[in-house]
């Protein structure tokens, strides 16, 4: 099963590239162009230039047509779909790990479409969305997850008036849309495990970028907050149980 899980992982990632980067983009859409193209030279790639990690190995990372570079991010989301669908069949039931999967597919879309945008797009909101939904469902937290989400949702959308009335932009709605849904998978209580867990993850990684590029702490920065809320979630989701344990909490 791991492995069948791993090679959707593959083909998926592949998939997730082309989304991330056509939605964004008003000239195309997910199904226009039919085919993949290369973005420098807008030509049809064949079925041999899109075989998950494999083609960009032999490519050496270039177009085969043009030799423009392929960015980094193709090989990574590949991988990283390909390993979180393992992990989530190893750790969990076959009915949670494919509402997982759901879950880590809009989280990985909104996530890499907000590092380059600044922008959470609905498709990942809803993917997220309905493999929270699942996840609940198949858990036996349905439909009482729902007042919690509710709760969260209403909290999350005064923080973001509240945060944007007095500083403009500080806090993005497809952040409070990200957290909302995936407090349909772990309730109010994960929820505040999700912002912890995002908050630290963006701190720590602000810190160590600023330090590499030997900055000073600049509170004006925009940080693009959805890959942490995703990276949150996932953790939270993988580790609930635990922390619900710990907690007392049955």
């Amino acid at each position: 099963m791991p492995v069948i899980f791993f090679l959707l992982g593959l083909v998926f990632g592949s998939f997730f590239n082309a989304v991330i980067f056509r939605l964004p983009r008003k000239e195309y859409s997910i199904n226009k162009p039919r085919r993949s193209i290369c973005p420098k030279c807008k030509h049809i790639l064949s079925w041999k230039d899109n075989i998950p990690l494999i083609s960009y190995l032999l490519l050496k990372g270039k177009c085969r047509y043009c030799g423009a570079k392929i960015p980094l991010r193709y090989p990574i989301v590949e991988g990283l779909t390909a390993l979180l669908f393992t992990v989530n069949s190893l750790f969990f039931p076959l009915q949670q790990a494919i509402a997982l999967c759901v879950i880590v597919s809009g989280l990985i879309i909104s996530s890499f479409i907000d590092l380059e945008h600044y922008l959470i797009p609905d498709t990942g909101i809803v993917l997220v969305g309905i493999g929270a939904a699942l996840y609940s469902f198949f858990s036996h937290q349905f439909p009482e997850v729902l007042i919690e989400a509710a709760i969260v949702t209403g909290l999350m959308v005064a923080f973001f008036a509240i945060s944007n009335a007095i500083r403009k932009d500080s806090f993005g709605f497809g952040d409070v849309e990200l957290i909302a849904v995936l407090s349909l998978a772990v309730g109010l209580f994960g929820s505040l495990f999700i912002i912890l867990f995002a908050s630290v993850f963006a701190l720590l990684s602000y810190a160590v970028v600023t330090a590499a590029k030997k900055k000073n702490f600049d509170r004006k920065t925009m940080i693009p907050f959805g890959p942490f809320i995703s990276l949150g979630g996932y953790v939270t989701l993988l580790l609930i149980n635990q922390i619900r344990a710990l907690y007392g909490f049955s």
